[in-house]
């Protein structure tokens, strides 16, 4: 039975404070899991064969030096990762090149930015501190805000280009980082990865979600500070990959999962899901009436599991019940698309397997980014804000390659 809204006192710390602070490790591209078990199954086991399968292949280094010559890149990689399941963790992970700003750098940067700000509350009632960065657009008007869950092995910097271009728009997002599923598991290498994709952690995600509407709340009906300018009757929800699974299952999506909150009267107005999939079983999807956006591309496949395109991603928007669901697809886009850049060493899972990179999401890089952006964009104006002019826009969205695909139904 879902469980009743955790009332608890809360207190503001700040991020100064010591909290499981992540290694300067590079970050595995959120996993894309399948959430579908049973009341009676234990939650601490992984969530789906598809995803303990390839993860056990990870498990299991063969030699670098039974490698081919002709592939020194691939034996560099796994020598790297045989240094992980040796005890080195800290060493391997912090020796890899980052593609973004090392972690004191990306913490300055964030902090440096207009309308930024960061903190943690602490739920006394879990015994559990989540960090959270508030990005505000410019101004002191009342705003819409959009909560972003980051995927696994994330931090507050997923999503990070999105949150910046729905700013520009008058739309304020709340990242908030989840523990025991953020770039902290990267400290017990792989095996951690492997036990961070529990239904318990989907739990975890959701009462997180709905601890932090709670404080935004109270603290906007305190007039404390910026969060004064938030507006209780425009709140929306985003997510990718193993975010995208907390967006469905706050969204009202039923895992059938013990210990599950509550979700049925949260204050959403609307989401908007990126990378997300329905595992097994498409039925509790059904349940979601609320207004839901379903972003994916031709290459957005499971950076670890088998799956190598993104086709199966459609059936979550086919899943939904039609009324007010939208769906863009991105010929060329992969996983990497659509996380909104911000995080360090995207890819790292499928470069340890030996995956490179289609030279499509890169060459269309720039596309990709700015269809996500407009269309994310006047998605939150329409549904949030009841911005005409942006559901107008979405009825034949500009930018479109031919190959690219919007549906509305």
């Amino acid at each position: 039975m879902p469980i009743a809204p955790p009332h608890a006192r809360c207190q503001a710390q700040s991020l100064n404070e010591p909290l499981n602070e992540p290694l300067n490790e590079p970050h595995i591209q959120p996993l894309d899991d399948t959430l579908t078990r049973s009341r009676d199954e234990t939650l601490t086991q992984p969530l789906d064969e598809t995803l303990a399968q390839p993860l056990a292949r990870l498990l299991t280094w063969p030699s670098p030096h039974s490698l081919p010559d002709a592939d020194p890149t691939r034996r560099a990689l796994l020598r790297r990762a045989s240094a992980l399941t040796l005890g080195a963790t800290s060493a391997a992970l912090g020796a890899w090149p980052a593609r973004a700003a090392p972690e004191g750098e990306a913490k300055a940067e964030a902090q440096a930015e207009a309308g930024v700000t960061e903190g943690r509350w602490h739920d006394r009632s879990r015994l559990r501190d989540i960090p959270w960065r508030l990005r505000l657009p410019e101004g002191d008007g009342t705003v819409a805000l959009v909560v972003f869950s980051h995927g696994l092995g994330g931090s507050l910097d997923g999503g990070t280009e999105w949150a910046q271009a729905w700013a520009e728009a008058g739309v304020a997002t709340l990242h908030l980082q989840h523990a025991g599923s953020d770039r902290a598991i990267w400290r017990g290498g792989l095996p951690a990865v492997k036990a961070a994709a529990t239904a318990e952690q989907l739990v975890e995600r959701a009462h997180d979600v709905q601890f932090a509407v709670e404080q935004l709340l109270k603290l906007r009906q305190d007039r404390n500070g910026p969060w004064s300018r938030v507006r209780p009757e425009a709140l929306g929800m985003a997510g990718h990959s193993f975010g995208a699974q907390t967006t469905l299952a706050v969204a009202g999506r039923d895992y059938q999962v013990r210990g599950a909150p509550d979700l049925s009267e949260s204050h959403f107005k609307a989401f908007a899901a990126f990378s997300p999939s329905v595992g097994h079983g498409a039925g509790g999807i059904k349940g979601i009436t609320r207004p839901m956006l379903c972003l994916t591309g031709s290459l957005d496949g499971n950076p670890l599991g088998p799956e190598r395109d993104g086709r199966y991603r459609r059936a979550v928007y086919d899943a939904l019940p039609a009324g007010a669901k939208a769906q863009l697809w991105l010929e060329g886009a992969d996983h990497m698309s659509l996380g909104g850049a911000g995080e360090r060493g995207a890819g790292f899972g499928q470069r340890l397997l030996g995956r490179p990179r289609e030279r499509a999401p890169e060459r269309l890089a720039a596309h990709h980014a700015a269809l996500v952006k407009s269309i994310s964009t006047d998605w939150w104006r329409w549904r949030l804000l009841d911005d005409e002019a942006a559901m107008t826009r979405l009825k034949a969205p500009k930018g479109l390659d031919a190959d690219d695909e919007w549906l509305q139904g």
